[in-house]
Formats: C-alpha cells, sequence, structure tokens
C-alpha cells in the first residue's frame, strides 16, 4: 500500500514556504514529487493549488477539501465536476501550468517519470480542463491535435530558438559548456540543442523563462547531480531570477524530496 506523503499540513506548509514562491511553489513541488518517482502525490498538489487560491485565509480547510477531492471513490469524475462547475482563469491556466512543468521535467528526470506523473495528473483534471486530444493513428500520417508547440516548426528555427535559451542560461560560459557536451559526444550536444533546448525548454508561451529554470531546479536537487544543479542556480540568475528566490525554490525541492525519502552524498550545491 502506497504511503501517502503529503498531508493537509504538509501542503498548507508548502504554500506558506516562502513569499517569493507565492506563484511557482506548486509547480517546484511538482517538478520535485516526479522527479522522486511520486507521482500519487500530484493529484492532492494539484487540487490544492486549485482550491486554495480561492480560500483566501483558509489554508488548512482547503487543503483538507484537496484530500477528500482526491480520495477514492465509485465515481471520481462526477466529484470532479461537482467541485469545478465553472472553473476560474486561475484554475485554467493553473492546469496548464502543471501540465507544462511536469513535461518540462522529463528532459531533466527522464520521460516514464514524467509519462506516470502526467498520468496521475489527467486522472485528477475535472471535465473542462481535460486536454482535447484526439485518437492518435500510429499506422498512417501523424496527426497532431491540440499541442501547444508547432506541430511543423522548421528545423533551423527550432536550433535557433535553441540556441537562444541556451545562451540566456549560460551567458558568458555557454560556448564552454557547449563545447564539454560536444567533446564528449558530439550527437550529445546536437540532441540536447535540437530535441530539449529548442522545441522543449525555450517554449515560453505557459511556464516563461524564470518559472523554467525554477522547474529545473528543483527537477535536479533530488538527483544528487550537483555540476548540472550549480549550473542552472547560476542559470537562473541569467535569466532574472533573484538569489533569494533561486535559494527559496532549492530549499522547497530539498524539502520536498526529504519527504520523499531521498539521502545526497554530498550537501546540495547552492549560490
Amino acid at each position: 500500500m502506497t504511503v501517502q506523503i503529503l498531508t493537509a499540513q504538509r501542503l498548507v506548509q508548502l504554500a506558506t514556504f516562502h513569499p517569493k514562491l507565492q506563484n511557482t511553489w506548486y509547480l517546484l513541488a511538482a517538478a520535485t514529487f516526479s522527479a522522486c518517482n511520486e507521482p500519487q502525490e500530484i493529484p492532492r498538489l494539484y487540487h490544492f493549488a486549485m482550491i486554495n487560491e480561492l480560500w483566501a485565509g483558509q489554508g488548512l480547510k482547503a487543503a483538507n477539501k484537496a484530500i477528500e477531492i482526491t480520495q477514492e471513490t465509485e465515481n471520481p469524475q462526477s466529484q470532479l465536476s461537482e467541485a469545478y462547475q465553472d472553473p476560474t482563469p486561475f484554475q485554467k491556466l493553473t492546469t496548464e501550468k502543471f501540465r507544462e512543468v511536469l513535461l518540462k521535467s522529463s528532459a531533466l528526470t527522464g520521460l516514464p517519470k514524467a509519462i506516470n506523473s502526467l498520468r496521475a495528473l489527467k486522472t485528477a483534471t475535472p471535465e473542462g480542463l481535460e486536454p482535447a486530444a484526439e485518437k492518435v493513428d500510429t499506422g498512417g500520417d501523424m496527426a497532431w491535435t491540440d499541442t501547444k508547440r508547432p506541430a511543423q516548426q522548421d528545423g533551423q528555427q527550432t536550433v535557433r530558438n535553441g540556441i537562444e535559451h541556451w545562451n540566456k542560461i549560460y551567458n558568458k560560459v555557454s560556448g564552454k559548456v557547449a563545447n564539454n557536451l560536444n567533446s564528449s559526444y558530439p550527437d550529445l550536444w546536437q540532441f540536447t540543442l535540437c530535441h530539449i533546448y529548442g522545441p522543449l525548454l525555450s517554449y515560453d508561451e505557459v511556464l516563461n523563462a524564470q518559472e523554467t529554470s525554477l522547474t529545473i531546479i528543483a527537477s535536479l536537487v533530488p538527483q544528487d547531480v550537483n555540476p548540472q544543479l550549480w549550473g542552472h542556480l547560476k542559470g537562473a540568475v541569467n535569466v532574472g531570477c533573484d538569489p533569494e528566490t533561486i535559494d527559496a525554490a532549492r530549499n522547497l525541492s530539498i524539502l520536498v524530496a526529504t519527504w520523499c525519502d531521498v539521502r545526497w552524498r554530498a550537501e546540495v550545491v547552492k549560490l
């Protein structure tokens, strides 16, 4: 039996963790839970974020309601529809941001974890907020439906987007970092640029560059990869995050990872 990590008290603790994370705490927590391979926590986190914004000053009540919504019932979708009869603009945007965070985290934590987390989110998403996805026919020409990213974007434009985002992140050391990847294996650099930075991380119509950088930090913290984490801590500064926000994001991710029983071989690097 899976142990529930997120209690009502812990949900409130996340929401009030730091004033600088008022608009991102739930996204960073989602990325961390996915990195820790605890996708079952995503629904409770999602519903608390959706409800908490409307129940100002009633954090514990909102947290208990979120847990109640996600309890197993005979007809969970009916309960979801009742709780979200008229979704607010905030709830619509929050749902999109949860999906985007988990998708972007896949580049840092691995596709299987992102698949499991997005699947958990889908089962917890109310009708009307689910993605409009038609059935895919893998036997014929692929037709992309309701995707955020252009399905047929020119390859050179993808490379340009990737390079632009890469240079924002790494700034003065962008060439050095690129050549480190290229010298390890040229295909590593090509794949990183053309399939991660270009189409995935540089896309900013749901998450902006600052939110993406904080998401990357939260995805890396549980993994004991200090060299990469250090680069992205500095990268968050380069895209406009202030050091206090970056430190708060790092600390929130450490807290969530500790709840997930993550252990590190060395102290998690910080700015």
